[in-house]
């Protein structure tokens, strides 16, 4: 795999990861508004509703993190971050 498809995958790593992430903070943002605001509900639906919707936000981008969050070269972890420069197990350059 070359240096320049090695980015390219990486790159499609990262849009994925921020995708999953804006959705978490997308679920999460009601539960915040409840909170701040000292409301019963939203929506219709009451504060523990909307904590049970954000708690599966991020559990849906933990199953991201622990299993999609590869280095494109060796397959393992690369390390945290979305601005990563190296991948700490084979230290192909990432972005």
């Amino acid at each position: 795999m070359s240096q320049k498809n090695i980015k390219e995958e990486f790159a499609k790593v990262i849009l994925k990861a921020k995708v999953i992430a804006a959705l978490f903070f997308i679920l999460l943002a009601p539960s915040i508004v409840i909170t701040v605001k000292g409301l019963d509900e939203l929506f219709g639906y009451s504060e523990d509703v909307w904590f049970n919707i954000s708690v599966i936000g991020f559990v849906i981008y933990g199953i991201y993190y622990l299993f999609f969050w590869k280095c494109p070269k060796c397959g393992n972890f690369p390390g945290r971050g979305w601005f990563r420069k190296n991948c700490d197990n084979c230290a192909v350059e990432l972005s």
